[in-house]
C-alpha cells in the first residue's frame, strides 16, 4: 500500500516539480500545547523519513485563540509552500470572534486524528449505559460538566441532551483538573471530557466511559460505543487535521494527501495518538471539507442556542 503511494507521489512530485522550495509550517498556537505537539510530530516524520525533501521552517504564531497564525496562513492565498495544522478554535475562534477568515478560506488536505469526547461517570453509579443515564435523566434533572462555558464539552453535552430529550444543568470549570475534581466530588453527575484528561481515572477503575462522540468508535479505546451506536445520533469531534491557503494547485493538493496517509502510517504518529489518546480514524481532501462544514454548523447552533454567539 506505501510502496503503491509512494511510486504515485513520486511521479506526481516529478510532473509538479514540486517540492522545489523550503515549506514554512505555521503553528497557530504557542510551543508546549496540543496543537504544537501534533506539528512538531508531523515535521519531524516528515523529516525523517525523507517524504518532503526541501527544508522546512517551524514558526510559532500566537494570538487571539489562534486567530493571527490562522490569518497569516489564509493571506497567503495560492501558496503551495504555507501549512497549518487545525485545532478546536480553527473553527470555534471565527464563530465568536471578527477574525476576517474561517475554515472556507484553506484548503482542506486531511483530518490525522480526531480529537472527540466521552460521557464519563463514576463507577459507582448505576449508569452502564448512555441509554441509563437517559432514563433516568427523563425524569430527574442531572448535572453535567465540562472544561469552559462555550467549548467543545458544551456543545457534546447539548447535542447529546438534544437528541435524547432531556434537560441538564452545566457545570463549566477552568481546567481538566477541575472538571475531574467536580465528578470524584459528586458536584456533578457526568462530565464530557477529552480521553487524556481521564485514561488515569478510567485504568484505576474510578470512572466509567459510556459514550464516545466520535462517528466511528475510537481506534485507542475500542470499547467504548459511540453515542450513534446507542441510538443518538450525533457526532462531534475536534478536527486534528492540515490544511493550506486557498486556491492551491489541486495537483498539490493531491501530493499532500498521498504524502500524509503514508504519515499516518508510521510507528511514531501511532505512538503519538496512543500517547495522547486520539483516534486514529483519517479523512481526506473533499470528505474533510464536509466534515469542517457539518462540525462548524453544529458548534454554530449550539453556541446561539445557549446565547454565546448572536
Amino acid at each position: 500500500m506505501l510502496a503503491c503511494i509512494t511510486t504515485a507521489n513520486v511521479a506526481l512530485a516529478d510532473d509538479l516539480n514540486y517540492p522545489a522550495e523550503r515549506l514554512n509550517y505555521t503553528i497557530a498556537f504557542g510551543p508546549g500545547g496540543g496543537n504544537d505537539l501534533m506539528s512538531r510530530t508531523l515535521v519531524d516524520i516528515l523529516k525523517k523519513d525523507k517524504l518532503y525533501t526541501e527544508n522546512i521552517r517551524i514558526d510559532n504564531l500566537a494570538g487571539g485563540s489562534g486567530a493571527v497564525g490562522f490569518n497569516y496562513v489564509a493571506q497567503k492565498k495560492g501558496s503551495a509552500y504555507n501549512i497549518t495544522s487545525t485545532s478546536g478554535n480553527f473553527l470555534g475562534t471565527p464563530l465568536v470572534s471578527d477574525t476576517g477568515w474561517t475554515y472556507k478560506d484553506f484548503t482542506p488536505i486531511g483530518l490525522l486524528a480526531q480529537d472527540a469526547m466521552f460521557l464519563i461517570v463514576r463507577d459507582d453509579t448505576p449508569f452502564k449505559t448512555a441509554k441509563d443515564f437517559v432514563e433516568y435523566a427523563k425524569s430527574n434533572r442531572v448535572t453535567i460538566g465540562g472544561t469552559g462555558a462555550t467549548g467543545p464539552e458544551r456543545v457534546v453535552a447539548s447535542l447529546f441532551a438534544e437528541k435524547a430529550g432531556f434537560d441538564f444543568d452545566y457545570v463549566p470549570s477552568q481546567d481538566g483538573g477541575g472538571m475531574v475534581t467536580s465528578l470524584t466530588s459528586k458536584s456533578v453527575m457526568a462530565i464530557i471530557a477529552n480521553p487524556s484528561e481521564v485514561s488515569g481515572q478510567i485504568k484505576a477503575g474510578n470512572f466509567r466511559a459510556l459514550a464516545y462522540s466520535e462517528s466511528q468508535r475510537s481506534t485507542v479505546y475500542k470499547d467504548v460505543p459511540t453515542f450513534i451506536e446507542q441510538g443518538y445520533e450525533f457526532s462531534f469531534s475536534l478536527p486534528r487535521g492540515v490544511v493550506m491557503p486557498a486556491d492551491i494547485d489541486p495537483q498539490v493538493r493531491d501530493w499532500w494527501v498521498n504524502t500524509l496517509k503514508q504519515v499516518v502510517e508510521t510507528p511514531e504518529w501511532k505512538k503519538y495518538l496512543n500517547t495522547n489518546s486520539l483516534s486514529g480514524n483519517t479523512v481526506w481532501g473533499d470528505d474533510f471539507a464536509s466534515n469542517l462544514a457539518k462540525t462548524n454548523e453544529d458548534f454554530k447552533r449550539v453556541l446561539t442556542q445557549i446565547g454565546a454567539i448572536k
